[in-house]
């Protein structure tokens, strides 16, 4: 914790181990965990978003593609 003038600034860090716990307790390692999980799907959908736009496809035609 930092204090500037009347504030008290923390780190994300700080936050997390206050409201998660320190790293290695279950609590924090199911968030880390869920986070990560979190992640690696967005970047999937930003694939395939990348991958149906160079092609030209609305979002539609991807989904009646798949359906065949």
């Amino acid at each position: 914790m930092e204090q500037v003038g009347n504030l008290k600034l923390y780190t994300l860090e700080e936050v997390k181990d206050e409201f998660l716990g320190k790293v290695g307790t279950p609590e924090r390692d199911e968030h880390e965990r869920s986070v990560e999980e979190a992640l690696h799907i967005y970047h999937i959908g930003e694939a395939i978003k990348a991958e149906r736009l160079r092609q030209h496809l609305t979002q539609e035609e991807l989904d009646a593609g798949m359906e065949e």
